[in-house]
């Protein structure tokens, strides 16, 4: 027979488990966009990877970047990984890929038949310059893979876009 005690015990840890199953994905809420003409107003805000397998798992990106300057923002993007090939669940480990970023508006340059917006900065995980490019809700990034111009930055486009969420 289960004492009242004993009984609230389970509830108390089954609770805890429940909670621990969704935090895992971290503050979910959606970073606030700017509307102002700021070279990286279109930025700002929360953006997301569709899901995508990857070795009979699964996972997707998420960006979180805030605006520091009219020229300059920080944030931070994390890939949540799943088991199964859905994204379906609690997230079973949450990788951080680039943190405590601070990057700055370094110019632009054509890259096919658009022009894309180069930043320049540091992370946690070192320097880096990126190209950045929205289209409506849609993010695309420099790839890091790609050939590289004369200052460093990619000649084309991961394959992979987000959206604003």
């Amino acid at each position: 027979m289960t004492t009242p005690i004993r009984h609230a015990f389970k509830l108390v840890g089954l609770s805890l488990a429940i909670a621990a199953l969704t935090a895992c994905g971290g503050n979910d809420d959606p970073k606030p966009g700017d509307t102002s003409g700021d070279p990286v107003a279109k930025y700002i805000g929360s953006w997301e990877s569709a899901c995508y397998e990857d070795s009979g798992a699964s996972a997707h990106l998420r960006a979180d970047f805030t605006k520091a300057s009219a020229t300059g923002f920080t944030g931070e993007v994390v890939a949540y990984l799943y088991i199964g090939t859905s994204c379906s669940g609690p997230s079973v480990k949450n990788e951080k890929v680039f943190t405590h970023m601070v990057m700055s508006h370094d110019g632009t340059k054509a890259v096919g038949s658009v022009t894309a917006d180069k930043f320049a900065g540091t992370s946690d995980q070192g320097s880096a310059k990126v190209l950045l490019h929205v289209n409506g809700n849609t993010l695309q990034i420099g790839d890091p893979d790609a050939s590289k111009d004369a200052q460093g930055y990619p000649n084309a486009f991961y394959d992979k876009s987000m959206t604003r969420i």
